[in-house]
């Protein structure tokens, strides 16, 4: 029986990922390093801020202080979420408030930063839909590990098979798979190569809600 859905944020509650990268790219730019759309979403989205700065400057020679372009990236990140740059996926509200009725409980998993995450959920007044909010900043091992997921399982009191997760990003449907939580895949660009998924929706009005009805 399904007793709580992890939501993934970025690509899945907010239509983020394209700003995600504007803003890395814009701090990359005086390097003289880009990263085309279908690099960013086949390698890199939702795999971190450190992890990208990481890979991109180690392969261009680069060396500077990582730390630094991760703060600077997340402070131009949420000037544009307060600036009004993000979306929020059609049907999501709607969705959580299903969930709500059904008692169905809701956690959002995430690898950006909590501070991030805060900014966007407050920009559009979700945060009462969610019990736990587990970020990139909260956990030494990130997606595609199995062990975001499970810790949101943990602290929730709940087995992994009463989990189902919502998730866009290679590596976050392997991290759900690995955790042996039934997944729901949101289409995006990252999505298209994704397999092993118990559903694929474009957007939570497609959401197949005889899934809570049939454990």
């Amino acid at each position: 029986m399904i007793k709580a859905v992890l939501f993934d944020f970025d690509g899945v509650i907010v239509q983020s990922e394209m700003l995600h990268r504007e803003t890395f790219l814009e701090l990359l730019a005086p390097y003289g390093i880009s990263v085309s759309e279908e690099r960013w979403y086949r390698e890199f989205a939702g795999t971190g801020s450190r992890h990208i700065f990481e890979v991109l400057t180690r392969e261009n020679g680069i060396k500077t202080d990582v730390g630094s372009l991760v703060e600077q990236r997340k402070k131009v990140y949420e000037a544009r979420v307060r600036g009004g740059a993000l979306k929020e996926t059609p049907g999501v509200r709607e969705f959580l408030l299903f969930l709500r009725k059904k008692g169905i409980r809701t956690a959002v998993v995430s690898g950006s930063h909590s501070s991030n995450v805060a900014a966007a959920l407050s920009v559009f007044h979700l945060e009462g839909f969610f019990e736990l909010v587990v970020s990139g900043d909260d956990l030494r091992q990130r997606k595609p590990s199995p062990a975001p997921y499970l810790h949101a399982a943990e602290v929730l009191g709940l087995k992994p098979d009463e989990c189902l997760v919502v998730e866009d990003s290679p590596s976050g449907c392997a991290s759900a798979r690995a955790a042996g939580m039934r997944l729901v895949v949101v289409r995006s660009p990252a999505s298209k190569d994704l397999y092993g998924y118990d559903a694929i929706i474009d957007d939570f009005s497609e959401f197949p809600l005889g899934m809570f009805s049939h454990d």
